[in-house]
């Protein structure tokens, strides 16, 4: 078992969502800026998606960290880490607030967006048990004349985070589709979409290349954890086809199509060719924070764009 760190802490439950919540933050203002009528930034999807990506990962790191902290009796007797999980559950609070009052301004439309693409991720790792739908639907059937006397059964838990390919899935639609959709109901309700995105980008580029590149960026996670996840038993991507060669030679595939799927736009070019070159230097023995370069494969593009329009 790791020895739980003041560092660890600090990395987990702040940097690190805070790092990658950056590249939401660059996509959501991207989509902003070529997605409105009059090239102005809105700053209320943008604080909504790096608000709900820091809130989704966020939660889910301090719940792992709370249980790695009360699993060990040494840890109660420092109240150095205990402070640090009141430090985060207040970044946490922050966080939401910032939310609640970006979503305050926007149309009811967002709100309902935002829902549908943040619930599942606040549900990552939270079992889901059917044992209460089981026992509504028993209830019906007896209401309306159904058998009362159906021997019970054990009713299924379910654990998003342990379906094959729904890390990448997952990562892929909300941060693609999702960061999409919340520019969309805001501009839209404040009469400010644009009918034609300005060159050389298009509605089509936007999602795909989000959503691919997410879902790559996830999949090259979870190569950094293949060796751990194959003794757990983990079903990643990785794990599935069985060796880190092969997850890279898919991703890299992937990369390829969709640079060669918009190849009239360069932004997205060189993002492709980027992040595909990290997919080879980037391995299992790489250090950690060494993949965060991966999840701003897109980023520094869109910085790029951005400095050439204003420059």
């Amino acid at each position: 078992m790791s020895i739980l760190t003041i560092p660890k802490l600090a990395d987990e439950l702040f940097l690190r969502p805070i790092v990658i919540s950056m590249n939401s933050f660059a996509l959501s203002t991207l989509m902003s800026y070529v997605m409105s009528a009059n090239g102005s930034i809105d700053w209320r999807p943008i604080t909504i998606c790096v608000t709900s990506d820091i809130l989704a990962m966020g939660a889910d790191h301090l719940k792992d960290k709370e249980d790695e902290f009360s699993s060990d009796r040494n840890n109660a007797n420092d109240p150095r880490l205990t402070s640090w999980f009141i430090y985060a559950r207040n970044f946490l609070a922050a966080s939401a607030a910032l939310l609640a009052l970006a979503l305050s301004q926007c149309p009811i439309s967002t709100l309902l967006t935002t829902a549908a693409f943040v619930a599942p991720a606040l549900l990552w790792t939270t079992p889901i048990s059917f044992k209460k739908f089981a026992l509504i639907s028993r209830r019906l059937l007896g209401r309306f004349g159904g058998d009362k006397h159906q021997p019970s059964t054990s009713a299924p838990v379910l654990v998003i985070k342990r379906i094959p390919g729904m890390k990448a899935i997952f990562n892929g639609i909300i941060r693609g589709c999702g960061i999409y959709a919340v520019v969309l109901s805001v501009l839209s309700g404040s009469g400010n979409l644009t009918n034609t995105l300005p060159s050389p980008w298009s509605v089509v580029q936007l999602i795909v290349w989000s959503t691919v590149n997410r879902s790559c960026h996830a999949i090259m996670t979870d190569v950094r954890d293949f060796e751990d996840d194959m003794k757990a038993g983990v079903p990643t991507i990785p794990v599935l086809l069985g060796s880190v060669p092969n997850t890279k030679v898919i991703l890299t595939a992937c990369h390829t199509l969709v640079m060669l799927a918009f190849i009239e736009n360069p932004y997205i070019v060189g993002s492709c060719l980027f992040a595909a070159a990290l997919v080879w230097i980037l391995g299992k023995n790489s250090p950690k924070r060494a993949f965060l370069f991966s999840s701003h494969s897109q980023s520094l593009f869109v910085i790029w764009y951005l400095l050439t329009r204003h420059i």
